[in-house]
């Protein structure tokens, strides 16, 4: 009886093996659904990434810079340093090995904090003032949470930035794509590069059981009439800009093109504001590692270290002449560091053309350095500063559309990154913002919602049971309908705060922009103020909330417009006070 009874159970569990080890191989067989991200850059290859890991997506990447321009290397043009704060790293904590190798290659600070602050004055006689901390370390304590290791002492990972170049940020990300494609885990990422998008649309197949997006493509290399390339997909996102052709096409499409349950393409058309910071001009000039900056006489030469922070002033003041050079912190102490030069477009610098009057525009500008013909800097990296035409901020602009499917719900659309939002980067949002529509779109994807029903955004690394709330529907229709719903408010929030938030840090100099200036800052400092006096009853100013990560920009704006309506209140009530006093009797008297 036992023989058989353990001869009907080895049978039982053979059974089991063989039906289970088939049902991996068919799942295995089945065709992956294709996805195709337009756009290279750190939100299109983290949207890569989420696509392939978590939905089992094959990718292709589509980027119409050509080979020869990749963005993993250092590009004057694109010299930009992120700093990438506690929403951005919902994205990074996702890829363990990814997030670390950001760690080690960063500049680590608490909001400017943990970085040394050094003002230099204009004046060559004045000695440079003592490096100080931009903000004071929080006061240490044990903390023996993984994500803190490698981190300052009492520094929470939550409320931690990271310093990173532009082109690192890029080049990690490749690198966790190819560790992916290794592993074979998921689907695979392809890039084709110089492939310029000309259209998005959707198309039956052949054999008429379903739908497929395609994007057509163009050699982005060649301006002459050549063959185009088609692209299918069940999805399609566009990573592509605050210019996005993706989103233009959407836009485009003529009624009835998707789905009559999507939003109309009237809703991709940007709704566009502007703000101090917008249009102002900005390019890149490279000083050396480690260069040194000259002290006053008797005083030995200050030298610069990567990981300072360095705001040079120009005895240049006037409204058309204010100069300031500033130096971010990066990691590599060995390595060019680029200096941002932002202006009002009438500033006198854009006028000058050659390299030769370049340097001594800013010797004039700059006496305490050595700016003359072999001095600090080549006459090379004048020349190609003068000749380098820069870039303009955007305006503050967002798309209400961020999403569309046909008809049969399997196959659709999505809009992340600047093409959905772009701004001034004075909020230090830009990135952080890209990476958490990533997120947004994953969970959207998961079937997850947004936003929990008390308005707090979930962790992205915390489990399903204790943060995360499942929806009924995870079709593509569902998901993409989600992603439109719950994100876009978010999305609106977001331009309020880059309009508001902190549009003067760039020190404009026309006149109105200084007046103006002074009522911003006192604005902000009345705030501060009666939120300290009412003990947090009164709310800081939103700049100043969004630096909390817990909360969602919907609620940075809900609060910061709670304290204005409250001041508003205050103001009219004292307004009406003081009428009644002043004139009140005097009308009383006048009536019949």
């Amino acid at each position: 009886l036992f023989q058989f009874v353990t001869m009907k159970t080895l049978s039982s569990l053979l059974l089991l093996i063989i039906v289970g080890t088939t049902n991996v191989i068919n799942a295995l067989q089945q065709p992956r659904q294709q996805a195709i991200v337009v756009g290279s850059g750190p939100v299109g290859v983290a949207t890569s990434l989420i696509l392939a890991t978590n939905h089992n997506y094959d990718v292709t990447l589509l980027e119409s810079s050509p080979a020869s321009s990749t963005q993993t290397k250092y590009d004057p043009t694109k010299a930009f340093l992120y700093n990438v704060n506690g929403r951005g790293q919902r994205l990074t904590k996702m890829f363990p090995e990814m997030h670390q190798r950001m760690v080690e290659r960063s500049v680590i600070s608490k909001g400017f904090g943990g970085t040394k602050l050094t003002i230099v004055p204009a004046d060559p006689e004045e000695p440079i003032p003592e490096q100080k901390m931009n903000v004071p370390a929080a006061a240490d304590k044990e903390d023996n949470n993984d994500d803190n290791k490698s981190m300052p002492s009492g520094e929470k990972a939550g409320n931690v930035g990271f310093w990173i170049p532009r082109h690192e940020m890029v080049k990690l990300m490749v690198e966790e794509i190819e560790e992916h494609n290794q592993r074979g885990l998921g689907g695979t990422i392809t890039l084709c590069t110089g492939q310029e998008c000309v259209s998005v649309v959707p198309r039956t197949t052949k054999d008429g059981e379903g739908v497929m997006v395609v994007v057509t493509t163009k050699d982005a290399s060649s301006s002459q009439e050549i063959s185009t390339n088609e692209y299918n997909a069940n999805l399609v996102i566009g990573a592509d800009g605050m210019n996005s052709k993706v989103r233009q096409c959407l836009h485009n499409n003529p009624p009835g093109t998707w789905s009559s349950n999507c939003v109309k393409s009237s809703k991709f058309q940007p709704k566009t504001y502007t703000s101090p910071a917008s249009f102002l001009r900005i390019k890149v000039l490279q000083l050396p590692p480690q260069f040194e900056i000259p002290d006053a006489d008797g005083k030995p030469p200050l030298k610069t270290f990567s990981q300072d922070i360095y705001a040079i002033r120009s005895v240049n003041t006037g409204p058309r002449t204010f100069l300031s050079l500033g130096l971010l912190p990066m990691k590599d102490n060995e390595a060019v560091r680029p200096t941002n030069i932002i202006t009002r477009p009438d500033h006198g610098i854009w006028k000058i053309t050659n390299g030769k009057s370049m340097r001594e525009y800013f010797q004039q500008a700059f006496p305490r350095f050595n700016f003359q013909e072999n001095g600090l800097i080549s006459n090379q990296e004048w020349d190609r500063f003068a000749k380098a035409e820069g870039t303009r901020f955007p305006p503050c602009q967002y798309s209400p559309g961020l999403a569309v499917w046909d008809e049969s719900g399997r196959s659709g659309v999505a809009l992340v990154g600047d093409s959905i939002h772009a701004f001034s980067p004075d909020i230090g949002q830009g990135v952080n913002a890209g990476l958490m529509d990533v997120v947004c779109l994953d969970r959207a994807l998961s079937g997850l919602d947004d936003v929990e029903s008390s308005g707090k955004e979930v962790d992205a690394t915390a489990t399903d049971k204790s943060k995360k709330k499942q929806t009924t529907s995870t079709t593509l229709e569902a998901s993409l309908q989600r992603y439109q719903k719950q994100h876009a408010p978010e999305i609106a929030a977001l331009i309020r705060l880059a309009r508001f938030g902190a549009p003067y840090q760039y020190k404009q100099s026309h006149r109105a922009d200084r007046a103006l200036r002074l009522v911003w800052t006192a604005n902000v400092a009345m705030r501060l103020l009666l939120n300290k006096v009412t003990f947090g009853v009164i709310q800081p100013p939103c700049i100043i909330l969004s630096q909390n990560e817990d909360l969602t920009f919907r609620q940075v704006m809900r609060r910061a417009d709670r304290t204005t309506a409250l001041l508003k209140t205050i103001v009219l009530a004292g307004l009406t006070l003081w009428a009644r006093r002043r004139f009140g009797l005097a009308l009383f008297r006048a009536l019949p």
